[in-house]
């Protein structure tokens, strides 16, 4: 046993200060950082690649990979929301509601109006890469798209912002808790972080609806993975490159 661990009574030990607890009814914002900080590193990441040249791009989202999971895994405590695993039933709920989202992405593409404020998405196409660093590239956009961006932003949107807008002091709120107000709000603003405004907006109802359900960040992940892995798969079938 470490002697520096064993208690005492000695009145001239120095004692450590007590640790503020923040105000009742908020969240000290070091609570919320673990959930925050990687979708703003993808987020400021992201809005600098339009500075980058095309043919940088690939090393540029790379790089944005890289950081952003680094980030992530700083603060991988926030993982534990994805406990505990769910039933079958409720993980295939997620992987059908995922392909629901794909097909509304696809299907409903030039059927809405653009919003010049929200910008244009402009995807890479890779074909014209070497053969090897072509395959890299795609494992990278795959392992981006696929994995880190349903951690990072079921993290976000699902378990921590959805439950912020109940109440700040977001800990309190139990996972699957969803309100009217919490679902609408976090569908409008998931709508207004992608240029396909219409299908995101759709995409934030159904995923909040699937949380109300099931009362499982896991399934959400799942059902984003499944949509995410299904347009990637979409992309490299069609050549539709915008769509990434």
């Amino acid at each position: 046993m470490d002697p520096s661990t064993i208690a005492t009574d000695d009145p001239t030990t120095p004692e450590s200060p007590p640790r503020q607890a923040p105000p009742p009814g908020e969240a000290g914002v070091g609570e919320m950082i673990p959930y925050v900080a990687p979708m703003f590193a993808f987020l400021a990441l992201t809005s600098l690649e339009g500075y980058v040249p095309q043919s940088w791009y690939p090393l540029a989202y790379a790089a944005k990979v890289a950081v952003v999971a680094g980030v992530a895994i700083a603060y991988r405590s926030t993982w534990r929301d994805f406990l505990p695993i769910p039933r079958i039933g409720t993980l295939a709920l997620g992987v059908v509601v995922g392909l629901i989202v794909y097909v509304l992405w696809v299907r409903l593409d030039g059927l809405y109006p653009a919003l010049s404020f929200l910008g244009k998405r402009t995807g890479f196409d890779p074909t014209e890469m070497p053969a090897g660093w072509r395959a890299a590239f795609i494992a990278v956009r795959f392992l981006g798209l696929v994995l880190l961006v349903p951690v990072i932003e079921e993290l976000f949107w699902r378990s921590f912002l959805i439950r912020w807008i109940i109440d700040p002091n977001f800990h309190a709120v139990p996972i699957g808790r969803v309100t009217l107000l919490s679902a609408g709000a976090t569908s409008a603003l998931f709508a207004l972080a992608h240029p396909e405004w219409l299908p995101a907006l759709l995409t934030g109802i159904l995923w909040a609806g699937l949380l109300w359900r099931t009362k499982s960040l896991l399934a959400c992940f799942i059902s984003h993975l499944v949509a995410n892995l299904a347009l990637g798969i979409h992309v490299l079938r069609t050549g539709e490159w915008q769509y990434w």
